[in-house]
C-alpha cells in the first residue's frame, strides 16, 4: 500500500472519530428546558420559580394553549430558601431530567424582591454561564405569583407573551447584558414594570386575569428606588429611541380636541456639552408619524395648519422626554445611562465626576430638548366625523 494511500485512510479514520460526539453531552430527552425564571422576596426566604414547557405535553402541529388531552403544555417548578442557589438544587434535585437555561428569555422579579436589591440574581447570572445574558427583565406591581395566574390565549407559552414585548419595543425591556454593562458605570438603569387587574379577555375560563406592560421600575445600583408609571414613562421609550409602532396622543393647535398618530420610524441623538464648568445634555429627537385618528376640526390639507400640527407633536415630545428625566434625576439616579455620553466624550472629566455622578446628575446637570416631527400620512378623511349633522357642518367650514 503506497503512503498516499496510508495517509488517505487514516485522515478518514481520524475524521469518524471527532464524529463520535462529545463526551459530556446530554440527550435532549435528559434536558428540562426554562424559558421563564421568577424570583420574588417572602417572609421565609427567596423564592425561585422556574417555568418551562412540558415535553411529554407537546403535541407536533398544535398551537393552542393546552394539548389534546386537556392538560397544559407548560408549568412551573418553585422552591424557597436562604440563597437562590440552594432554591436552584433544591429544584433540579427534584427532576428527572437536567434543568437547562439555553432557551431562557425572560426573567421576573417580584415588587419585594426589586426593593431589596437583586444583587443575589445578577451575581448567580454573572457567574453561571448556563444563563443566557439576553433574557429580559421584567418587575411585577406585586407578587410573581400573579404571572402564573395567567392565561395563555394567543401565544402558546406564557414566556412569548413577554419576549413579544421587547420584541415590539412598545416597553423599556432591559436584557441582562445590558445590565451588566451598566453595573460598569454605576449600576442605574429602568426596567418594564407589569401591571395585572380583573378586565381583558373574555370567553376564557380565567377572564378576570389581565396583565400590561406599565411604565419603568427605576433602578440605583441593584434597588428599585421608585417607578415611572403610566404616561410619566413616556419620555423614556423617546430617550431609548424605541418607539417605533408606538401610538401617541397630542392636543390639537387649533380647538384642543385629541389627535392620535402612530410612529413609523425615530432616531434619537444624545450629546453632552461641558461649557465653564456646566453640563448640558443636548437630545434630539427626529421621528415620522402618520395620523391614525382624529377628534379635532383642524384641516391637515392646509399646509399651515400641519405644520402646526407637528410643532403640537414636537413639543409633547420635548415635555415628555424633560419630565422622564427630571423625575429620575428626583429620585438620585441616571437611569438612562446618560454618564455612558459624558465618557465617550469628556473621559478626563468623567473620571473625576465619576464618584460623586449621582450626585451631581440630580443637582447640576441640565437636560436641554429638541424635536423635528414629520407627520408623512394623514389618511382619506376630509373631514372628521361627528355623528352630529349640525357640527358636521361646522368642522367642514
Amino acid at each position: 500500500m503506497s503512503m498516499r494511500m496510508t495517509a488517505r485512510l487514516a485522515g478518514i479514520l481520524l475524521s469518524l472519530l471527532l464524529l463520535a460526539g462529545c463526551w459530556s453531552s446530554i440527550e435532549l430527552n435528559d434536558r428540562a428546558f426554562v424559558r421563564m425564571v421568577m424570583v420574588d422576596k417572602t417572609d421565609d426566604g427567596y423564592e425561585l420559580v422556574l417555568g418551562m414547557p412540558l415535553a411529554n405535553r407537546l403535541i407536533p402541529g398544535e398551537v393552542g394553549g393546552a394539548s389534546q388531552s386537556g392538560r397544559e403544555p407548560f408549568t412551573y417548578f418553585s422552591k424557597i430558601d436562604s440563597n437562590l442557589s440552594d432554591a436552584f438544587r433544591k429544584i433540579q434535585n427534584d427532576l428527572s431530567r437536567k434543568i437547562t437555561f439555553g432557551q431562557t428569555r425572560v426573567v421576573i422579579i417580584g415588587n419585594r424582591y426589586a426593593e431589596e436589591g437583586i444583587g443575589s440574581l445578577l451575581d448567580l447570572i454573572g457567574r453561571e454561564p448556563r444563563i443566557h445574558i439576553n433574557a429580559n427583565l421584567f418587575v411585577t406591581h406585586g407578587s410573581v405569583d400573579q404571572v402564573i395566574q395567567l392565561p395563555v390565549t394567543m401565544e402558546r407559552f406564557p414566556s412569548d407573551i413577554f419576549y413579544a414585548y421587547g420584541r415590539r419595543k412598545i416597553a423599556t425591556t432591559i436584557n441582562f447584558k445590558d445590565i451588566l454593562k451598566a453595573h460598569y458605570m454605576g449600576g442605574d438603569f429602568l426596567a418594564t414594570r407589569l401591571v395585572f387587574g380583573k378586565m381583558g379577555i373574555l370567553n376564557e375560563s380565567k377572564e378576570e386575569y389581565w396583565m400590561g406592560p406599565d411604565g419603568a421600575a427605576v433602578f440605583k445600583g441593584d434597588k428599585m428606588v421608585g417607578s415611572l408609571p403610566g404616561k410619566k414613562a413616556a419620555g423614556a421609550l423617546w430617550i431609548q429611541g424605541k418607539p417605533e409602532t408606538r401610538e401617541i396622543t397630542v392636543p390639537s393647535p387649533t380647538d384642543g380636541k385629541v389627535v392620535s398618530l402612530l410612529v413609523e420610524r425615530n432616531s434619537t441623538q444624545i450629546r453632552p456639552e461641558l461649557t465653564g464648568g456646566t453640563l448640558t445634555y443636548n437630545i434630539h429627537v427626529k421621528t415620522d408619524l402618520d395620523i391614525v385618528a382624529s377628534y379635532s376640526a383642524i384641516d391637515l390639507k392646509n399646509h399651515d395648519q400641519l405644520k402646526k400640527m407637528e410643532k403640537s407633536v414636537e413639543d409633547k415630545i420635548r415635555e415628555d422626554v424633560e419630565r422622564s428625566i427630571q423625575l429620575t434625576q428626583q429620585m438620585g439616579t441616571d437611569a438612562f445611562q446618560l454618564n455612558r455620553y459624558l465618557e465617550w466624550k469628556y473621559p478626563k472629566e468623567w473620571n473625576r465626576m465619576s464618584k460623586e455622578w449621582n450626585e451631581i446628575f440630580s443637582k447640576k446637570v441640565n437636560i436641554r430638548c429638541t424635536s423635528d416631527a414629520t407627520i408623512r400620512r394623514i389618511g382619506v378623511v376630509k373631514k372628521t366625523f361627528t355623528g352630529d349633522p349640525q357640527r358636521e357642518k361646522e368642522v367642514s367650514k
